[in-house]
């Protein structure tokens, strides 16, 4: 019997997978992601939940695009399934989160550290706000920091994909691996991301030291991901 008989709905199973993973594992490893890039753009409780979703969004088509692979490579991958295959792509795809990152923490420090913006005596409260476009700059980065992230391989969704490689086409690898990431897309990341954005805008006289410890944040999460290629 197939795999795709064994199981009533796939894409529910995948969907349901997603949900509880992001509990725990998804929402543990995000957050401090997130979070560090909150700080550094000083947005609050409703830009913090929108930039949530742009980085969920680069995760959901960083796992399309790994679903996509292991779709129409499913041939070779069974014959082939070992750490030599992925081994490799799991240190480019962690170089390439680390190096975005880094490039990411720089540019929110150096924007913090630009004189801050004032009307009518008060300090504005956003920095990224401040300046023309930077609302689609602030959600660039966090789609690139959420795509970046997703591309580093996650073992609930190899789990998921590859015992059906023998027996699903590459549109239905596509299919798990999108409502997989539909799954973790609801996650408590969303409310832990509002929740922590509304408190660091309570203490706006410290707005721009903030900023630049998001900016740090960033930038040694992005050290540490490299880091951990070579150690």
């Amino acid at each position: 019997m197939s795999y795709m008989a064994d199981i009533a709905n796939p894409y529910l199973g995948a969907f349901v997978t997603g949900l509880f993973y992001s509990l725990a594992a998804c929402t543990a490893s995000c957050l401090p992601v997130v979070a560090g890039y909150i700080a550094g753009v000083g947005s609050g409780f409703k830009g913090s939940i929108k930039i949530t979703m742009f980085f969920n969004s680069g995760r959901l088509l960083a796992y399309t695009l790994i679903g996509a692979i292991t779709g129409l490579f499913s041939g070779l991958l069974h014959y082939f399934i070992s750490d030599m295959v992925f081994s490799p792509f799991q240190i480019y795809s962690s170089l390439v989160f680390g190096v975005v990152t880094i490039i990411i923490g720089v540019m929110v420090m150096l924007n913090a550290r630009k004189p801050s913006c004032a009307c009518n005596g008060q300090v504005t409260k956003n920095i990224a706000s401040a300046k023309k476009g930077g609302r689609f700059g602030v959600d660039f980065g966090a789609f690139s920091l959420g795509l970046t992230r997703g591309l580093i391989l996650c073992p609930a969704l190899m789990l998921l994909l590859f015992p059906a490689i023998p027996f699903t086409s590459p549109i239905a690898s596509v299919g798990i691996a999108v409502f997989f990431g539909l799954g973790t897309m609801l996650s408590p990341l969303l409310l832990l991301a509002g929740v922590t954005g509304w408190l660091l805008t309570k203490a706006p006289l410290f707005q721009k030291w903030i900023s630049i410890a998001g900016g740090i944040i960033l930038i040694l999460m992005g050290i540490f991901s490299i880091l951990n290629l070579v150690i």
